[in-house]
């Protein structure tokens, strides 16, 4: 009796043991971060209002990370370190390759991608659209600079750590973290300007949240969209037109001269002054491929029809258009780019916006 009880006891403590080893232990895999500068890796005065953006390293935002070690192995490599308004192509690409590069990594559990607030949601958008779902990425960013009393960059980045190292993000391809809640690239946008929560998705909500060790989701990954090729030839120039009362044909015309493409920021459901129309128009006659989304980054242009006419008789002037579906205007802007490289029809491009354009 004495025999069984001890195997029991020894059993229990066994098991407990090895709960413990699960929750501390680190990560078997390695995860890859890929720092490119923003108010995350800022520094400045304690109250977070006078700073510059990009000045800390990927190695110090590392060891600023309490606890790290207890969730995964992390390396660290500066692809930049610039504020998020002056992102580009050269460091896109550059983030492509290296995560790639991370991805053909057997060591590499995943990769996370550090970056101003501003611009993440393209950034986050485009390696959606050029990465395979293979590993877990997520893209992370801060509203408070690094030296801030209470900089919420640490807490977001181990959030970010702890969901690509989680086994429910399998297949989940890129996602953004910000302030507890995991975005879908598609649908997230920033909305406010100064207060932490200042990312939200208005259309569909975030899709998870990291409230404790590891991410809650709310349902099933979603379907990813095709992976459209990053092409060596520079990326195609899209204008986008910011429509608004009073437009006249001569700025829109200054605007896209030159363009390969243009994103019609409308009004309503996508409309343009009877001005931008004719400028608009001139491109149409010219095939120069035109998508409409709206100025308020919120709602689903699903058809590819002509912009309404803005009273009876300018049925001649309407504008054939392809429908941005929900992307807003800059992410509409990334997919023209990337579906451009290669000569297609306005049914085929219209195809890849219902495909990339809606988390339906």
């Amino acid at each position: 009796m004495h025999k069984i009880s001890w195997m029991i006891a020894a059993a229990l403590l066994a098991g407990t043991a090895l709960r413990a080893q699960t929750v501390q232990s680190p990560a078997s895999g390695q995860v890859r971060i890929l720092a490119t500068g923003g108010t995350i890796a800022g520094k400045g005065n304690a109250a977070g209002t006078g700073y510059r953006s990009g000045a800390v390293s990927v190695d110090d935002l590392i060891a600023a990370l309490p606890g790290v070690d207890k969730i995964a192995r992390v390396a660290g490599e500066q692809i930049a370190n610039v504020p998020s308004g002056d992102m580009d192509e050269t460091i896109w690409r550059k983030l492509h390759a290296r995560t790639l590069a991370a991805f053909a990594d057997p060591d590499v559990a995943g990769v996370v991608v550090t970056h101003g607030t501003d611009t993440l949601e393209e950034t986050a958008f485009l390696l959606s659209l050029i990465l395979p779902p293979t590993k877990p990425v997520v893209v992370v960013g801060a509203m408070r600079p690094s030296t801030a009393v209470s900089a919420d960059g640490p807490q977001n980045m181990l959030d970010a750590i702890r969901v690509v190292t989680s086994p429910a993000s399998a297949g989940r391809g890129v996602m953004v973290v910000m302030n507890d809640s995991i975005f879908d690239p598609r649908s997230v946008t920033k909305f406010d300007v100064n207060r932490v929560e200042a990312f939200t998705a208005p259309s569909r909500g975030p899709i998870g949240h990291v409230l404790g060790l590891a991410p809650r989701y709310f349902g099933p990954p979603q379907p990813q969209p095709d992976v459209l090729a990053l092409g060596p030839a520079k990326l195609p120039r899209i204008a986008v037109v910011y429509a608004y009362a009073g437009q006249t044909e001569d700025e829109v015309r200054n605007i896209v001269r030159d363009a390969d493409g243009v994103i019609v920021a409308g009004v309503g459901a996508g409309g343009v002054s009877s001005g931008a129309r004719k400028a608009l128009r001139a491109l149409a006659e010219k095939n120069i491929p035109m998508v409409t989304t709206p100025r308020q980054g919120h709602g689903d242009i699903r058809q590819s029809e002509p912009t309404p006419a803005a009273k009876p008789g300018d049925e001649d002037d309407r504008v054939p258009t392809i429908g941005g579906r929900e992307l807003t205007p800059a992410k509409a802007r990334i997919l023209l780019m990337l579906a451009l490289q290669k000569p297609r029809t306005l049914a085929e491009l219209q195809a890849i916006f219902d495909r990339a354009g809606t988390t339906n």
